[in-house]
């Protein structure tokens, strides 16, 4: 037991020798915060930049999930005309855009 102690102390007074003792002052937290952000590399700050936008594009899908199901089904799908109610409305091909096209241009505009 008492070689256990004696390691003990030893590694102790090691560390003391290691680590000098701060004298507290009145510029000890200005000048230890200014280790710390000299630390601060530019991985640091995209990291964070990264972490704030990945954060606010969450919360935009999320409003955006709300407000694509706040809505009532049956009044967007009554906004919006299926494709069969397309067709009925317009079933002939001289309703159409591209039938201007396909005619033919008369003899006298050809020369």
């Amino acid at each position: 037991m008492m070689n256990d102690d004696s390691k003990l102390d030893q590694l102790f007074q090691t560390y003391r020798a290691a680590c000098p003792e701060v004298e507290p002052s009145t510029n000890f937290m200005p000048n230890l915060w200014r280790k710390i952000e000299s630390r601060h590399s530019f991985g640091f700050v995209f990291r964070s930049v990264a972490r704030a936008t990945m954060t606010a594009c969450a919360a935009l899908c999320l409003l955006l999930v709300f407000l694509n199901f706040a809505s009532p089904f049956r009044d967007r799908m009554a906004q919006v005309p299926n494709y069969t109610d397309v067709l009925m409305a317009e079933h002939t091909a001289e309703n159409t855009d591209y039938t201007e096209a396909i005619q033919e241009v008369p003899a006298a505009h050809n020369r």
